[in-house]
């Protein structure tokens, strides 16, 4: 074809200085044809917050190396278009009516990176104005009717549990009573419809990290297979229910992410809240979340999420957030002041980017590593300087190999382990009024570059060493297998087997097996995800995302009633099949085999892709995989778990946090000493590259 018949997009309005840019875009009116005609369509400029009533398309566009196998013809102009996009505007398409859609590869120049850039910034809007967001997930197979009609019957059943729909005070109906209303309810469905409803829920829309966004910013949102529809929201509500049919530990899929819409969208819901309106949280825990997901720039796991984040909604939360996460009604009062300061100096900023850090402001024209290295610098700098962003470093292969800085997580690499969410306070310590900052960083500027870009150093101190360790624990096949895996673990690391059991004790005064019990469950971290989802089990997919009865105060976690509950469950269950000689996989009592349960989930999610090592001072622990003996074990002020380093001449690297069993150095108490001089180790100045 000639390359000068080609469609030319129209720029759009150039940005005026000394005022906002309004949120211009293109609409594609779709003329309408039947089957096999040709496409042909007329691009319109619109303000996407007084554009005349359109459908907002939301789908993948197929692999890179996918080439185009048609054309749309733009005011006369031919555009190719790759194969699910063809398939979707052939579906969508009209006989006899034009169709006002926007569709990114068509709406915007791709071709043209400050474009880009600036459509990324109000991307949200166009799925916010949206009279309804169509999600197109490719083309039918023989059972695709009969999986969404057992996905709309799934999506009842979970109306009628939910306790968000009818107040947060009401109690779901018990296990008993749930499972006879499953039955009744699902007693027509054929068996292979969950089979099928799981080849929906495996096609590529459900890993794709700009998905997310467009399903959020939504206010109505169907789900199309050709010309079968349904509900966005009751297909994904379907999604737990499945996962309890597969027995699988849903925490680490894309499913978690899903949820956590449905559950944002749900004001009453006693679980998920945000403080911002319009977003699914913070951006650490997305990045996170969507670990698993796909893009075909790795740059857009991040740019993607800056809508649907609370610090790209609002930036000023990065300047006013708190260790703990509660804000006082002053601190409320200096964000709202703060907030209105910056949208007036916005009306008239060329860019409406007044208050917003660079890391936070998409540009496809830098570098990716250097997109990835401010994020991780605006991470660590935000008030109140917490390391949580540290302990998303996952290395895949040894740290220090390649261009990325060894303290940089790698959000694009496929989630391998969960991150230790907040629960401990290892490098936190009681601040005076005139430490606002939890961590001591250096050459680390709110607005210059910093001296040493690809460099970070930070204070700690030294703990201990790794002397040996298991090899690396991995659950290809869920938490089947995972006692037989931790007996190994024991076996390999004490060269004795974990039965009989023979009282031996832990530098701490507890027993020994009870303390490597809890390193392998992470403490409560593991317990209380593994005690979650038996609850998840025994309601069929259908109770709350997280029972909150599992959390209490502080103190009370530090009682590790929960932990010593599991592990000596999983004891006593390692005696029965000694004294047995016989292969067992529960012990045939509904309570015991519970707990049995909820142990080897908590550790097949809490030390997946993770080893058990010992230091020289005796303390057992959990840590990266890429970790080696001779690696020490670190605190760094202002983190939450202590990390595995490896020493090199003039500089360390950051393999990874680890949790250590070891009570007075998670609580944080040794950090407290520390800070406040009085005694324990000498702080120093650790530099990562």
């Amino acid at each position: 074809m000639d390359q000068d018949a080609s469609y030319r997009y129209q720029p759009l309005p150039p940005v005026v200085e000394q005022t906002r840019p309004p949120p211009f875009t293109r609409l594609l009116l779709l003329k309408p044809g039947s089957a096999e005609d040709p496409f042909e369509a007329h691009l319109e400029l619109v303000h996407i917050e007084q554009a005349p009533p359109y459908e907002a398309l939301s789908y993948t566009w197929g692999k890179p190396t996918e080439q185009p196998r048609d054309y749309i013809w733009l005011d006369g102009h031919p555009l190719p278009i790759k194969p699910n996009l063809e398939d979707a505007l052939r579906s969508l398409r009209f006989p006899n009516q034009a169709r006002r859609l926007w569709v990114d590869a068509l709406c915007i120049d791709q071709s043209n990176l400050d474009e880009r850039a600036r459509q990324v910034q109000y991307m949200r809007l166009v799925y916010k104005h949206a009279a309804r967001v169509v999600v197109w997930l490719g083309l039918k197979t023989s059972g695709t009717h009969e999986a969404l009609q057992a996905a709309e019957r799934i999506a009842r059943l979970r109306e009628y549990t939910d306790p968000a729909r009818s107040g947060a005070d009401s109690a779901p109906p018990d296990s008993d009573t749930l499972r006879a209303l499953v039955s009744s309810m699902m007693e027509d469905i054929p068996e292979s419809a969950m089979t099928n409803l799981d080849e929906v829920f495996q096609r590529p829309y459900f890993t794709r990290c700009w998905c997310v966004q467009e399903i959020v910013a939504s206010s109505w949102a169907i789900a199309k297979i050709e010309d079968l529809e349904m509900s966005f929201f009751d297909l994904i509500a379907s999604s737990l229910f499945l996962v309890q049919l597969k027995q699988e530990v849903a925490v680490n899929a894309p499913w978690e992410l899903w949820n956590n819409i449905l559950m944002v969208r749900q004001p009453n819901h006693p679980v998920y809240q945000t403080e911002v309106q319009g977003s699914l949280g913070g951006f650490l825990h997305l990045l996170e979340l969507t670990r698993t997901f796909q893009a075909t720039d790795d740059r857009d796991r991040i740019f993607s999420l800056l809508g649907i984040c609370d610090e790209g909604i609002n930036p000023i939360l990065a300047l006013t957030a708190t260790a703990s996460g509660q804000v006082s009604w002053r601190g409320r009062l200096v964000r709202r002041g703060l907030k209105r300061i910056s949208d007036f100096i916005n009306e008239f900023h060329p860019q409406g980017t007044f208050g917003t850090p660079k890391a936070l402001m998409p540009d496809y024209k830098r570098e990716t590593v250097a997109v990835y290295c401010d994020l991780a610098r605006f991470l660590l700098r935000k008030t109140p300087r917490v390391l949580d962003v540290l302990d998303h470093v996952s290395h895949n292969q040894e740290p220090g190999i390649g261009e990325y800085p060894s303290w940089v997580p790698k959000w694009f690499e496929g989630r391998t382990c969960l991150v230790f969410r907040g629960v401990f306070f290892t490098g936190f310590y009681s601040k005076g009024r005139t430490d606002p900052y939890l961590a001591d960083l250096h050459d680390i500027p709110a607005v210059a570059e910093p001296v040493r870009p690809r460099a970070l150093s930070v204070d700690g101190y030294h703990v201990d060493v790794v002397d040996r360790m298991s090899d690396v624990f991995e659950f290809v096949s869920g938490s089947r297998l995972a006692g037989f895996v931790v007996i190994k673990a024991w076996f390999d690391l004490y060269g004795l087997p974990i039965n009989p059991r023979r009282g031996t004790l832990y530098r701490d005064g507890s027993l020994l097996d009870m303390a490597f019990c809890k390193a392998v469950l992470g403490s409560f971290f593991g317990a209380s995800i593994g005690s979650n989802y038996s609850s998840m089990m025994q309601y069929g997919g259908f109770s709350m995302a997280l029972d909150q009865s599992l959390f209490g105060s502080v103190e009370e976690i530090k009682q590790d009633t929960l932990v010593k509950d599991l592990s000596e469950n999983f004891l006593a269950f390692t005696t029965f099949l000694a004294e047995s000689g016989a292969v067992h996989e529960s012990f045939g009592d509904p309570e015991r085999d519970r707990k049995l349960v909820s142990f080897l989930v908590g550790v097949a999610v809490a030390a997946n892709h993770r080893r058990v090592f010992v230091t020289r001072d005796g303390r057992v622990g959990i840590g990266p995989k890429m970790m080696r003996t001779g690696d020490e074990v670190i605190v760094l002020f202002g983190g939450r778990m202590p990390f595995v380093v490896r020493r090199r001449e003039n500089h360390h690297l950051l393999v990874g946090s680890c949790y250590v069993n070891d009570d007075e150095l998670i609580w944080g108490k040794i950090t407290d000493n520390v800070k406040h001089n009085r005694g324990g180790p000498r702080t120093m100045t650790f530099e990562f590259h």
